[in-house]
């Protein structure tokens, strides 16, 4: 095949390349069973693809069904030092999806080990594998301890729970910080050895998925974002079905942004709103709901100002939308709502949706499909419509399925962003970008909560968007009560390729200009991690003592090279 005609690593890697690949694979295909690896060039270039500007092949990707196998390929490995990239689900799209940093690693996917070890419904946590999926986990909660949520991205529902919380990724509810909802791992080194954090020395220990600290020093925070180990164990904190919620959303022109984010500060630091908040452009929502405009894709040049305004008119689009939940007992959110009133109405049009406004609207959206918007039914749906709303009916669809969201309810509605500037039009579910050629990068810089360094960021994103011709979508989000995640997309076209390497040199420079400034990167990817890999003119002390702890635990660099560093 030709794998084994070009060998598992390419000659840039070629102090990985010490035992013969047949070898190499032959010990793996024990390891998990000749139908657990794939060694093919169609499957590996099915598992390699991305919705970035570039793509990395594997050489073979092996999917483990145990914590042992997930030992003993590292052992292997470690043997041949050869390179092994892990990932969870895979689904991370806009960060590298399954891609290592260069052709010809090997890819472990860990996706077999799916179970849900334990559920302590009274002490309100789970213990999972890496493959367990969002809706996995929401489902199961479901139909055996309802009073029980999960918090939940607004990505894939098949995206790992354990794998996203690693990528300290975020959602929407009062746990919408993923790491810090992590309790007791147990962990694979590169070595081969397993190890469990939180107990300290001790053994065996009662509080292991109750106390994140345990006794001693605390060593979860450098398996996060880190190349150092794989988790295939990890306690997940879970939280009550809150008695009351209102969905809340804001619609806010582009001059009051500032005053309205720091209104939201105020009212995070005073407790009155504890969901993490998302705050989208304009554009970024029109993403959700349209198509990009054929005459502007074909020509590779960003939506004219003028053809926005048109959209957004059309759509009901403000400038900026926010949308956050009020939790909490009927009384405790009613007050809540006064104060957020009294706070931020001078900034922009609220809304407030409970669980029976949610439910017309869903009664309402389904109406207007199953008569196609003619009719009878259809004028009905649109007078009833023109009475609650302006907004489409595309847009009005979105709302209960947010709602659901910020009770832990997995959505694929959002996904749909990332088909954009595609000639598809994206199915309800079952989505999958790289799978489909979406083109999408995310990079996401921290920001801290204040009008000054909004502003900074919004003029830094906006000029760097427009030299290289593209129109910005962004998305600020509370992630605690005084920081931001800034999160901005380039979206291309797969098939152009000069806009593909404009949207690559438009990544590069948002990088470096926002590191420049002090913008802290929220996450990573491939896009991310070979940008680092030129910047070798100073190490701190801080990345060499990172670099000294890799060589301890994995003294051959084989688990993912240069991911982080």
């Amino acid at each position: 095949s030709c794998f084994f005609n070009r060998g598992i690593i390419p000659e840039t890697q070629k102090k990985y390349a010490v035992v013969r690949p047949e070898s190499l694979i032959d010990r793996l295909t024990k390891i998990v069973g000749a139908e657990h690896i794939f060694f093919d060039e169609s499957a590996r270039r099915e598992v390699s693809k991305t919705t970035e500007v570039e793509m990395r092949t594997c050489s073979a990707v092996v999917y483990p069904g145990s914590t042992q196998e997930v030992q003993a390929v590292f052992e292997v490995a470690s043997l041949s030092r050869t390179a092994v990239w892990p990932f969870s689900a895979g689904k991370n799209w806009g960060y590298g999806t399954r891609n290592a940093l260069e052709d010809g690693a090997i890819v472990l996917m860990l996706s077999r080990l799916n179970r849900i070890l334990e559920v302590n419904s009274e002490l309100a946590f789970a213990v999972l594998e890496p493959g367990v999926t969002q809706l996995q986990l929401h489902e199961y909660l479901e139909n055996h301890h309802p009073h029980l949520i999960a918090d939940c991205t607004d990505s894939s529902p098949f995206g790992s729970v354990v794998g996203n919380s690693i990528e300290r990724g975020y959602g929407y509810t009062p746990s919408g910080d993923h790491f810090a909802q992590l309790c007791g791992l147990e962990v694979v080194l590169p070595t081969g050895e397993l190890i469990q954090t939180g107990g300290g020395d001790l053994g065996p220990s009662r509080t292991w998925n109750t106390h994140k600290w345990g006794y001693g020093p605390s060593i979860d925070g450098i398996f996060s974002q880190s190349n150092f180990g794989v988790i295939v164990k990890a306690g997940v904190w879970l939280r009550p079905k809150p008695e009351h919620l209102v969905l809340f959303t804001i619609d806010i022109a582009e001059e009051k942004l500032p005053a309205a984010i720091e209104g939201l500060r105020k009212l995070a630091l005073s407790d009155v709103i504890k969901s993490h908040v998302h705050i989208a452009n304009a554009f970024q929502t029109l993403s959700l709901v349209a198509k990009y405009p054929e005459a502007e894709k074909k020509a590779g040049r960003p939506i004219s100002l003028a053809t926005q305004k048109e959209l957004q008119l059309d759509f009901g689009i403000p400038d900026w939308t926010a949308v956050g939940g009020l939790y909490g007992s009927k009384a405790i959110v009613m007050a809540n709502i006064r104060t957020l009133k009294k706070t931020l109405s001078p900034l922009g049009e609220i809304r407030f949706f409970d669980e029976s406004t949610v439910r017309q609207s869903t009664k309402l959206v389904r109406l207007w499909r199953e008569s196609n918007g003619r009719g009878v039914r259809g004028l009905l749906a649109r007078i009833v419509k023109s009475l609650i709303t302006k907004k489409d009916f595309s847009l009005v669809a979105l709302l209960p399925e947010m709602y659901g969201v910020l009770l832990g309810k997995p959505t694929w509605q959002v996904l749909k962003s990332a088909y954009f500037k595609t000639d598809l039009t994206p199915a309800d579910r079952d989505l999958d970008p790289a799978r489909d050629g979406c083109g999408v990068i995310w990079m996401a810089p921290a920001v801290p909560m204040s009008r000054s360094e909004i502003e900074t960021a919004q003029k830094l994103a906006s000029s760097l968007f427009d030299r290289h011709g593209f129109n910005l979508s962004a998305c600020f989000t509370m992630m605690n009560q005084r920081t931001l995640f800034f999160l901005v997309g380039i979206f291309f076209d797969q098939n152009n390729t000069e806009e593909k390497i404009r949207a690559q040199r438009l990544y590069e420079d948002l990088h470096h200009e926002f590191s420049n400034k002090g913008f802290q990167h929220y996450r990573g990817g491939v896009s991310d991690w070979r940008a680092r890999q030129k910047n070798t003119e100073t190490v701190s002390a801080t990345r060499q003592l990172l670099s000294d702890l890799k060589k301890v635990v994995d003294p051959n660099d084989i688990l993912a090279p240069s991911r982080y560093r």
